[in-house]
């Protein structure tokens, strides 16, 4: 065989085989390339679940006007849907106004709430506190009715106001006439009043 055969075999040998090494070389790096972004974008795409109250969702915002013209408002950080009842979810670090009509707004801050997305009932619970002009309440619990328009506080209610300090079992506000009735659990029990000079 002639030797200008041989080394051009030689030479098509080399370079079939740098062709292939490129070849495989490229496509594997995509493939990594393809993977790696896959796994990123399920990273970031996939939401977090929680396998007894569903998807967490965070900065909550809701609004809703009842039919005496008050509104409401409810924040929180995070959210989670119940996967038993999807109208609720569980959130956490609540803040909420309620703006009476013709009357200063109520604010009330929790480390947690259930709310209901129908018919827009709250449960605020732990380290609850409700601000109105210069009266402020605290409590472990308070619910918001609209259906009877009612805030009942219940659980080591504290109440302040200006010279006044109360401690109660129970706060129940009329959201519509704005009246407050505060009252202990047993008849026999007196509810505790400190004035401050």
């Amino acid at each position: 065989m002639n030797r200008k055969i041989i080394i051009q075999i030689l030479l098509l040998i080399i370079l079939f085989g740098i062709f292939i090494s490129v070849f495989f070389l490229y496509f594997n790096k995509q493939e990594n390339l393809v993977s790696e972004t896959k796994e990123k974008t399920n990273k970031i795409a996939e939401p977090n679940i929680d396998g007894e109250t569903g998807t967490l969702i965070t900065d909550l915002k809701y609004t809703f006007t009842d039919q005496s013209g008050n509104f409401y408002e409810l924040k929180s950080k995070t959210g989670e849907v119940d996967i038993k009842n999807s109208d609720k979810m569980l959130m956490t670090d609540v803040i909420a106004f309620i703006y009476l009509k013709n009357s200063p707004y109520i604010k009330i801050v929790s480390n947690y709430a259930n709310y209901n997305k129908v018919s827009h009932e709250t449960n605020f619970f732990e380290s609850v506190e409700l601000t109105h002009l210069t009266h402020k309440a605290n409590s472990e619990n308070l619910d918001i009715s609209f259906l009877n328009n009612t805030a009942s506080m219940y659980n080591n209610i504290i109440y302040k106001k200006p010279g006044t300090q109360m401690t109660a079992d129970r706060l129940e506000i009329d959201l519509i006439t704005k009246n407050t009735k505060m009252f202990m659990n047993k008849k026999y029990e007196k509810i505790k009043i400190i004035e401050k000079k």
